[in-house]
């Protein structure tokens, strides 16, 4: 599973830095060309924000589920492999801490366009 991940992780790594690339060549060349004026400089600058707020989101949607994971580590709440009489606890806390990584940026995103 783990070299699966790493594949998928990759593949969407050079996706992201391709797409990069691409628009800042087609960004260079609609200056060169002489293409540009206040609605499409407003039209690229928008497109560059949403991936940023993209990148923002999945980043900080992985740290506070990945703190849940810790946070499992440490709490006891004999979990039951062989049965289904385990405790709902380790979903509850799974659950807790990505929506909390939501709101958290919810929250930055709000504050993010109120200031542009």
């Amino acid at each position: 599973m783990t070299p699966l991940l790493a594949v998928l992780g990759l593949t969407l790594a050079v996706v992201v830095v391709i797409i990069s690339i691409l628009n800042h060549r087609v960004k260079m060349r609609m200056i060169k060309d002489g293409h540009v004026d206040e609605n499409s400089i407003k039209i690229l600058s928008q497109q560059n924000s949403g991936l940023k707020l993209d990148t923002l989101k999945w980043g900080i949607i992985l740290l506070f589920g990945g703190l849940g994971l810790i946070v499992l580590e440490y709490v006891p709440y004999g979990y039951d492999y062989h049965g289904s009489h385990g405790s709902p606890l380790p979903f509850g806390i799974e659950a807790v801490s990505l929506a909390i990584g939501f709101l958290v940026y919810y929250f930055i995103a709000r504050n993010m366009n109120k200031n542009s």
